[in-house]
């Protein structure tokens, strides 16, 4: 077919990218949501087949950003690309322009920061698009995927977590409102870096820039510098965003190898174990309600320096960053 001649040509992988499948599409790489009109009605009805599809064992999927019948109005276009950014697959397509700079400056300069949101979440993506080819976990997930004992999860169908550490919760409306569940643990505003505590359902107002977004507690979300372009090779150097209360790991996945991560902090004290290929890392433990002040930071069983200048070592160590929360380079 399409992928093995694309991949006979060009000595990739091909990639077919289609809007209708079937028992055993699957093993095709990608499908996206159909021709959808330009509302925030569609929008719902985009989201909600798209989980329903996830549940079915489709791991990447997309939708035309904005909508594909008609011209969007800049709100649509605005709420759907939050939404659209933060999916398996983008694309910003329809029957009308989708260029973000043809919706006015103000929906510019959101398209452009949750762009730049995707790009620095890719190492992120890339590990979980690596895991649901090995086990057809999709990448945007219901939430009863991920809480299946909690029957509070079983009716929602318009919030989602992308990967296992964010809640992504879209705005559908034009009150810019919305309700959000957050179930048992703690849950940190992207944003605000407010601490929440679950379960329990908040009725969430939202400005326009601000996508409702949050991170699991304990997550530790891989991240680079957004580019302009991104290389074949393997990502430049990855920062670790910790929401650290105790601990957590994450399991990076690259074209250079695997890298095991996990932070545990006790009574002041940051054990850091890292193992794999990558040999240099940064870590930013973020400053949240409740936890415990860094006083050291261990690496592997050895102590780590800390910085006496504001400038990060080019050798291991770390230091209180000017957000209050503890930067960390290592070198392994």
């Amino acid at each position: 077919g399409v992928a093995e001649v694309t991949a006979a040509e060009t000595g990739r992988a091909g990639l077919v990218w289609g809007r209708s499948t079937y028992a055993g599409g699957q093993r095709h790489a990608a499908q996206w949501g159909g021709d959808p009109n330009c509302t925030f009605q569609a929008l719902a009805s985009t989201l909600r087949g798209g989980l329903s599809f996830g549940l079915s064992g489709h791991a990447f999927w997309s939708h035309d950003i904005g909508g594909f019948h008609g011209k969007p109005t800049p709100e649509v276009y605005v709420r759907w690309a939050q939404f659209g950014l933060l999916s398996p697959l983008a694309r910003l397509h329809g029957t009308t322009s989708r260029l973000p700079w043809d919706f006015g400056d103000e929906a510019l300069q959101i398209v452009r920061a949750y762009l730049q949101l995707r790009y620095r979440l890719l190492p992120y993506l890339y590990s979980y698009a690596h895991v649901a080819t090995e086990t057809a976990v999709p990448l945007l997930r219901a939430m009863v995927l991920e809480f299946p004992d909690d029957p509070q999860t079983f009716h929602l169908d318009l919030q989602y977590l992308l990967g296992s550490e964010l809640l992504v919760a879209p705005i559908y409306n034009q009150a810019g409102q919305r309700s959000v569940y957050f179930p048992a643990g703690r849950w940190v505003d992207y944003w605000s870096n407010e601490v929440i505590e679950g379960p329990q359902t908040r009725l969430i107002q939202a400005p326009l820039d601000q996508l409702p977004l949050y991170v699991r507690g304990n997550a530790l979300l891989p991240t680079i510098e957004p580019g302009l372009t991104i290389p074949d090779g393997p990502f430049g150097e990855v920062t670790f965003e910790a929401y650290l209360f105790n601990q957590g790991q994450f399991e990076l996945y690259d074209v250079d190898g695997t890298t095991r991560v996990s932070a545990a902090l006790r009574e002041g004290v940051l054990e850091l174990k890292v193992q794999g290929s990558k040999g240099t890392l940064g870590l930013h433990v973020q400053p949240l309600s409740g936890m415990q002040p860094v006083r050291q930071v261990w690496l592997n069983g050895r102590e780590l320096p800390r910085a006496l200048d504001r400038s990060m070592p080019d050798q291991a160590g770390w230091m209180i960053s000017e957000d209050l929360g503890v930067a960390i380079k290592v070198r392994v």
